[in-house]
């Protein structure tokens, strides 16, 4: 038995593995956008599994409050760039894998060339506008996206976009519009079980989309509460494509015409101002104040995140705004 034949036997026996399997695996290419909760067991699973290229994407550090959770990094790995971590971690485990890091953050300026190179996409960034910009992009390519999200002890997942032989619907034909709450990681706070078996359940779905398994979660959205130990799948194959909605842009894509429509509140304006000549309506009084607004311009809503904008955005083009944008803070996704 060779080395290569010895350190895959086990998966091989599985049934769902057939003929021609571990060669399809490293001939993927899997973008991993987030090495953190979710990224890590995505990661080191398909590593281990065998697949032959991962390209990770995150702009973060190691900080001391992720090592509960994100079990690729220990604690001489505190303040250092997670994806420099991360590749070392991963080539360890496995010395025939190819490992590419993007130590920045996902953005509409690099994501295309990203999505491009892939196979499957991971959804690991836990960041709604994040997940729209690669949704928006699989959908285009028809390249599958699998996505996850977890906060406390819930999360889901599912595999979204397809491929040209077996198409899917987009995250904006599932989620119309974000969450309206600002909880996130940092608020409501997350156990590391519970981000470990949803990103464990991603690597599955992974494996399953490379093998082109009848039984992945295509269309589907998988709900799970991790403290009671219930589960949901909805089926979202039927659902419609928004016949509108907002592209999500780049910062050094805005033009000098462009109103920039802040939706932050006045204070976070002012405490951390983005754009000198942005307008500022919070959401709180967007509808409110919609005749302040000219219908002859694009307008390009931005917040800290892009969870607000893209919720601004909605409210504009439910409004009969046309030409309604949406970019975040320089580094937010």
């Amino acid at each position: 038995m060779t080395g290569t034949d010895a350190r895959y036997s086990r998966q091989q026996r599985v049934g769902y593995f057939g003929e021609g399997s571990q060669l399809r695996l490293k001939g993927a290419c899997v973008l991993i956008v987030g090495a953190g909760g979710l990224g890590s067991p995505v990661s080191l699973f398909l590593a281990g599994a065998g697949v032959g290229k991962i390209i990770l994407v995150d702009h973060d550090v190691v900080s001391l409050s992720n090592l509960h959770r994100q079990i690729l990094f220990q604690e001489s790995d505190v303040n250092q760039p997670k994806v420099v971590a991360a590749k070392k971690r991963l080539r360890a485990l496995n010395s025939e894998l190819e490992v590419e890091v993007i130590n920045a953050a996902l953005s509409p300026s690099n994501a295309k060339d990203l999505v491009d190179q892939a196979t499957v996409v991971v959804d690991a960034a836990d960041n709604f506008l994040a997940s729209y910009l690669l949704s928006d992009l699989c959908f285009a390519s028809r390249t599958p996206l699998v996505t996850a999200s977890v906060l406390t002890t819930h999360g889901y997942l599912g595999v979204f976009c397809g491929t040209v032989d077996r198409p899917a619907p987009s995250l904006r034909a599932v989620f119309a519009s974000p969450s309206k709450t600002a909880a996130n990681c940092n608020t409501a706070g997350v156990t590391g079980p519970s981000v470990g078996i949803i990103g464990s359940y991603q690597a599955q779905e992974v494996l399953k989309v490379i093998l082109a398994d009848q039984s992945q979660l295509l269309g589907k959205l998988m709900t799970l509460d991790l403290w009671n130990y219930s589960q949901n799948i909805i089926d979202f194959c039927s659902a419609d494509e928004p016949k509108q909605y907002a592209p999500i842009i780049a910062n050094n894509s805005l033009a000098e015409t462009d109103l920039l429509l802040d939706v932050r509140s006045q204070l976070e304006v002012e405490q951390t101002p983005f754009f000198d000549n942005a307008l500022n309506i919070p959401n709180t009084e967007l509808l409110q104040r919609l005749a302040e607004l000219p219908s002859s311009k694009r307008i390009v809503c931005v917040c800290a995140s892009g969870q607000r904008a893209l919720g601004a955005a909605a409210i504009l083009l439910n409004n009969g705004f046309s030409r309604i944008y949406v970019t975040s803070a320089p580094n937010s996704l």
